[in-house]
């Protein structure tokens, strides 16, 4: 895996904010943001218009956004669990969707942690730097009060 973070987000206001935080905790590695659950479909499969691998490696981490113009971010997480070639992709749900059942389901797919939005880019910022330094073998997870649980991926 190269060092590229996918960032599967359809508002590119909180795409921008994701890519300075990156920056800021120094991890401005190379971003590419798709906008729909069919474009990161494309980007993943290396498929037109990303279709040069050179350029569009499998990514070292994507960061999911869960309400996407075309599908949500549980479809593409059941759709990540059929790509063999994937599995090992650690993938981080940002989004504002506060259903219970939404982050239970997503980790139960694989996710390696689940945040909410506005106020949790703080904690995704320590879940990113946490999984790109330790892998997704031992990511952190910070839970509702704010404490910090170890998982085993």
């Amino acid at each position: 895996m190269d060092d590229i973070i996918l960032l599967v987000e359809d508002n590119l206001d909180h795409a921008v904010l994701v890519q300075a935080l990156l920056d800021y905790r120094g991890l401005g590695r190379r971003v590419t943001v798709t906008q729909s659950m069919g474009e990161a479909k494309a980007y993943l499969l290396g498929e037109w218009p990303f279709h040069e691998k050179g350029k569009y490696p499998i990514p070292r981490l994507i960061i999911l956004d869960h309400w996407l113009n075309d599908g949500t971010g549980l479809e593409l997480l059941e759709w990540l669990v059929d790509q063999r070639s994937l599995r090992d992709v650690p993938v981080l749900v940002f989004t504002a969707c506060q259903d219970p059942a939404v982050r239970d389901k997503a980790l139960a797919l694989g996710a390696h942690d689940f945040l909410l939005k506005p106020g949790g880019f703080e904690e995704l910022g320590v879940a990113i730097e946490k999984l790109v330094h330790t892998g997704p073998a031992e990511a952190v997870s910070v839970d509702d009060d704010g404490a910090e649980e170890t998982k085993a991926g």
